[in-house]
């Protein structure tokens, strides 16, 4: 009878609700209040029509809502309908009538994450959450949907309803889920006691997670200043299109007439310079390799991330925040503090670009190793499950977070932490962290591979291009003072090399075992048949040039000339007690060379050739960026011989 006279008579919805509240009010009658709800939830929803009219039965649907002894999910169906029926009814003409009917859902929606627990709610409430997000018209009713999912799926039950409840508490009224406001929390309001603030960084901590082989304490920038110019020039290598030609250092000795005008005059050219097949070969492998590399200054660089993750001491936090945020009646997870809504911004004196921001909706704080809270009983509605890929249960205690820089220039520094967060009163805490180092590993890139190139011919492709760099960053490179065009087509890069070497006393084993494990991704060949037997039979370095040779003869990069650093390297050795000189050539007990290719962003590179023996490896090292070998020789040290 009542369900008839509702679909009959909307005006007496009222009437219904106030006499069903009556029912639910009084002790003896809260059952048939119950009961009655229960009738009208089961023969209401299947014969309602799904219109504008709908909202006028939105009171005895909060009533339903509320009631944790009927289901949700005929309701929750029953507004996803209305919600679809709003977005293809929306036209110029329903704007504050699509906001307020959809804002209406949410807030019946928000009086079933109050009152329901989230495991009961989860599946279709999602739908229904991220159908608004999605699809609806209005922009602040997709932002409170967007909210609720995000609380929905990252915030456990007890939080979320405290949450939710938290603004009529702290008002001192009682909870009621027919407020007319859609927020009733208060507006976050900021820590004024510098005390708190002060020591941020002994229990928030944003950390590596991968640590650094070398932590450099000190970093080593040039500020070169354009000839001509007053102002600093940070682009190293960089040349823009319109200069290129009169930046070149030119002979005077050498005179090109040249008519204007009919007038003869003398102006002074670039010298012309004779190269063979392979230097041409050398030069068109290099303009090819240069041509995908990015300049930052025209267009988005070369990004290198380094993946940190986000922890906070529960201990700690409660020590300095406990008194605001009461935890009574709580017990083991529930009762860990969390934070919401964490933004970690990211500044540095290094040439690292702009580093974007990163976001952190939710994080729970981790309990004291001695306390452990994982051992007691209790009923969470959103439990942390792990994964079959070695998940660990601590791992809900932490947040990953990406720190991605833009590099100008390939030189170690420091990235400032700056972190704003909300505890769960309300209150805004701000504050610096520790700051994270950035190491000269950090920037050890891949070489771009042009997209033409198929999977099977790529090995051979870095190995060429190894060769290429190899010769143009030696001293006696027939390159001569070539320019290469970047990607932007607006600026060019020219190759000033150097080179260094560095003698390390390690067994061939412990060589192979750090290289597969530091530098695999960059390693481009691999020659000498004993060596190539060793590094074959652990699996690890694959997709690599194998270039067999004999046993015991000196390995050397493919040059256009003999250069001195090719050679073998004699060590005079004296005797104490005889004093007498005799020669040792470790090339001569060489197995084999490894070839290490590294990009450094935002357009450098760095070459190893490791010619290893029984007893020691010679690196021999190239690069066109000078000042990063002041990095490479402690690298090596800690990657090698630690």
């Amino acid at each position: 009878m009542f369900v008839d006279l509702i679909l009959e008579f909307q005006r007496l919805v009222p009437v219904i609700v106030a006499f069903i509240d009556r029912l639910l009010g009084c002790q003896k009658h809260l059952w048939l209040g119950e009961r009655l709800l229960q009738t009208i939830d089961a023969n209401l929803h299947p014969r309602v029509a799904i219109d504008y009219r709908l909202v006028s039965y939105f009171p005895i649907f909060d009533r339903i809502a509320e009631n944790q002894t009927i289901p949700p999910r005929r309701l929750l169906e029953l507004l996803t309908k209305f919600m679809a029926f709003l977005v293809e009814k929306h036209g110029p003409d329903t704007g504050v009538k699509s906001w307020s009917r959809g804002s209406k859902v949410l807030g019946i929606c928000r009086t079933m994450l109050t009152h329901h627990q989230s495991s009961r709610l989860f599946l279709g409430l999602s739908r229904l959450l991220a159908f608004t997000c999605l699809y609806f018209p209005d922009l602040e009713v997709r932002d409170h949907a967007r909210i609720y999912l995000r609380m929905l799926i990252c915030v456990p039950g007890v939080k979320l309803r405290g949450m939710l409840n938290l603004g009529e508490q702290l008002l001192g009224i009682s909870p009621s889920s027919h407020s007319g406001s859609f927020f009733n929390v208060p507006s976050p309001r900021h820590s004024q006691d510098p005390k708190k603030l002060k020591n941020i960084a002994s229990y928030i901590h944003l950390e590596r997670m991968i640590p650094l082989l070398v932590k450099q304490a000190w970093s080593l920038s040039l500020l070169p200043l354009r000839v001509g110019s007053n102002k600093m020039d940070f682009s190293g290598g960089f040349r823009d299109g319109e200069a290129s030609t009169d930046e070149r250092e030119l002979d005077a000795n050498i005179q090109v007439e040249t008519v204007l005008d009919g007038q003869v005059t003398d102006k002074p050219q670039a010298p012309l310079y004779v190269m063979d097949s392979k230097v041409s070969e050398i030069l068109a492998i290099l303009r090819r390799h240069f041509s995908y590399i990015p300049d930052f200054r025209h267009m988005p660089g070369l990004r290198v991330k380094i993946p940190c993750y986000l922890r906070f001491d529960a201990e700690s936090f409660n020590n300095v925040w406990g008194d605001e945020s009461p935890k009574s009646g709580l017990h083991g997870v529930d009762a860990l503090p969390a934070i919401y809504a964490t933004v970690l911004k990211f500044s540095s004196l290094a040439p690292y670009g702009s580093i974007p921001t990163c976001h952190i909706p939710f994080l729970l704080g981790q309990p004291p190793t001695s306390g452990d809270f994982r051992d007691e009983n209790v009923s969470l509605d959103i439990v942390a499950t792990l994964d079959g890929d070695g998940g660990r249960e601590e791992d809900i205690y932490k947040a990953p977070a990406m720190i991605e820089l833009e590099p100008r220039e390939p030189t170690p520094g420091m990235v400032d932490v700056f972190i704003e967060t909300n505890g769960e009163d309300g209150q805004i805490i701000t504050g610096q962290l520790q700051s994270i180092t950035v190491g000269i590993e950090d920037l050890f890139l891949k070489a771009i591979a042009p997209p033409d190139i198929r999977e099977d011919v790529l090995p051979d492709y870095y190995s060429d291009l190894f060769n290429a760099l190899w010769d143009a960053c030696g001293t006696t490179s027939n390159t001569g003072r070539e320019i290469f065009p970047l990607k932007s087509g607006k600026g060019f890069a020219a190759i000033h090399g150097t080179r260094s070497v560095k003698l390390l006393e390690i067994p061939p084993y412990a060589l192979i075992r750090a290289t597969e494990h530091y530098l695999a991704p960059f390693v481009v060949s691999v020659s000498g048949d004993r060596l190539i037997d060793m590094v074959k039979d652990n699996g690890i370095i694959r997709d690599v040039v194998w270039q067999d040779e004999a046993s015991g003869h000196l390995l050397e990069a493919p040059t256009s000339v003999a250069e001195p650093d090719s050679m073998p390297l004699y060590l005079t050795l004296v005797e104490n007690e005889e004093e007498q000189e005799s020669q040792l050539n470790i090339g001569k007990r060489s197995i084999g060379c490894i070839h290490v290719l590294i990009f450094l962003p935002p357009m450098f590179h760095l070459l190893l050739q490791m010619e290893v023996s029984d007893a020691s490896t010679l690196v021999r090292i190239r690069t066109d960026h000078w000042p990063c070998l002041a990095y490479i020789d402690d690298y090596l040290e800690a990657l090698f011989l630690s």
